[in-house]
């Protein structure tokens, strides 16, 4: 029983190395990649400069004055936020010294 399968897989393995052997490996072709727009390869930094520089004048004082609005907003955020965080720990260090120094305190009368 294990010599017929033994044969079976020996044939199978002659049969598939001679159709490898006999077939003619052809590659296909990669396709090419045909870009129809030589500016997509440009960060967006560029394109907002090419775009900015095709503006008329009074349209790049717009632009402008619309930027320095929103980054005025940012900014403003990003400072409310610090502010926040500086006084959150403030009342945590409050906090954690009152519980350090008046919890202990009332222990120590009731005992």
């Amino acid at each position: 029983m294990n010599s017929k399968h033994e044969n079976d897989l020996q044939y199978r393995l002659e049969k598939l190395e001679a159709e490898v052997n006999s077939s003619s490996i052809n590659p296909s072709p990669l396709p090419k990649i045909v870009s129809t727009d030589s500016s997509d390869h440009r960060s967006p930094v560029k394109k907002f400069f090419v775009w900015f520089g095709s503006l008329s004048r009074i349209k790049k004082i717009g632009v402008v004055s619309v930027l320095v609005v929103f980054g005025f907003a940012i900014l403003e955020a990003a400072l409310k936020l610090v502010a926040s965080a500086i006084a959150f720990t403030l009342l945590a260090v409050l906090a954690y010294l009152g519980y350090k120094f008046i919890v202990p305190n009332n222990i120590e009368r009731r005992q």
